[in-house]
């Protein structure tokens, strides 16, 4: 393996060190009082709570109540900026906010909420206008104003949208009859240039949006959910409450479950390494991780857990790149050096019948092989704390 490769792996830091928007929060001033910027920042601190922890309702939570009222010694950034125009043409002033991320991850494990990672799914949106009649595909340089409020409230939940550009691939691709139809295969193929891991097909109508919502693309025919909100902050709350039910993590300190090795079979190329670095690197299940073993295409890492071995492989597995290796892969896995191994201590048996004189030799290999029978046993101890995962590029 090239050293550099080597070399970019064998180093891998946790999120808490890394500059991450989620830790950021925008927040709109009526005037430049100390009153108003000492709200704004107990607002902020609440919109990154949210954003953070995936949950929508975190205020009431006696430790965030206390956090509120600390909140200076949790900012590590401050300043002024203004938001995009308003109605009346004029800008408002806004007070930027930064949090620090060490601080905000106590906050949460003090409060029992859990953390929803980073990356986070991206979720392609298409929306199809059916309320003037005439069935049209919203396409993101349309200027309409749903498009601003869907990425606003995503933004808000800290959930990737993306929006189809309805380039020419876009048009000759999908039309609207497919999308208010709902059929999966257009979509899905018209979905493939995008790489979302979810998709939403919104319907938008007189009474709101009607929604189909695929969370994973991989399975769109048997896995989709349908839904109605009416506007789209309801329709993005829906979305992104189901993508931090799946993966937000309850940070714990249990002792017992703290250290393990995980094992990630079938890195072939340096993107692969690339992209595992920084998936690793924004798992909250995590508390440290280094690079332990490398062994042909398979990366063993030992780990610190911040959570359960269940909200690791629920983090890990959410990545569409990364499944469980199953028993039966393990085992073909582990066979071939089993079987090697008996068969050199079967040919070392026939030389001590062949020859006496050799004796001398044999008593040195069988000094040599039981050390390797003891280091297979300590194998099979080791992979009882082992997780075995498969990567698919």
């Amino acid at each position: 393996m090239n050293r550099f490769l080597l070399a970019l792996i064998a180093c891998v830091w946790l999120p808490s060190a890394m500059a991450s928007p989620l830790y950021h929060a925008s927040i709109p001033l009526d005037n430049g009082a100390q009153t108003s910027q000492q709200a704004a920042k107990k607002q902020a601190l609440i919109a990154v709570l949210t954003k953070v922890s995936g949950q929508r309702e975190v205020s009431d939570n006696p430790a965030v109540e206390q956090a509120q009222q600390d909140v200076d010694g949790f900012i590590s950034q401050l300043g002024y900026g203004e938001s995009k125009d308003q109605s009346d043409g004029a800008a408002q002033r806004t007070l930027e906010v930064g949090f620090d991320s060490q601080k905000i991850r106590a906050v949460l494990r003090q409060a029992g909420l859990p953390l929803w990672g980073s990356p986070r799914p991206a979720v392609l949106v298409w929306l199809v206008d059916d309320r003037d009649g005439d069935r049209q595909i919203i396409w993101e340089q349309s200027g309409r104003p749903v498009i601003d409020q869907l990425r606003d409230a995503a933004a808000i939940r800290g959930l990737p949208v993306l929006i189809p550009v309805g380039d020419f691939d876009d048009l000759m691709a999908i039309s609207s009859s497919d999308l208010w139809g709902g059929f999966i295969d257009p979509v899905e193929q018209a979905s493939q240039r995008y790489q979302p891991d979810g998709i939403v097909i919104g319907k938008l109508t007189e009474q709101g949006i009607r929604w189909q919502f695929f969370p994973d693309t991989s399975d769109m025919q048997s896995d989709q959910t349908r839904g109605q909100a009416n506007n789209a902050q309801a329709m993005i709350d829906t979305i992104a409450d189901y993508y931090a039910e799946q993966t937000g993590v309850v940070l714990d300190n249990d002792d017992e479950r703290a250290s393990l090795q995980i094992a990630i079979a079938g890195m072939d190329n340096g993107d692969d390494y690339v992209d595992l670095e920084r998936t690793l690197a924004g798992l909250n299940a995590l508390q440290q991780v280094h690079l332990a073993e490398l062994n042909d295409d398979t990366l063993i890492f030992d780990v610190r857990l911040a959570a359960s071995q269940q909200a690791l492989i629920n983090e890990l597995t959410a990545n569409r790149h990364i499944r469980l290796m199953t028993p039966q892969e393990r085992e073909a896995r582990t066979m071939a050096p089993a079987e090697e191994q008996d068969s050199t201590m079967s040919e070392d048996k026939s030389e001590t019948a062949v020859s006496d004189t050799d004796s001398d030799k044999q008593t040195t290999e069988l000094l040599f092989a039981t050390p390797a029978l003891t280091d297979s046993r300590d194998a099979d101890s080791t992979d009882n704390q082992r997780l075995w995962f498969v990567w698919t590029s």
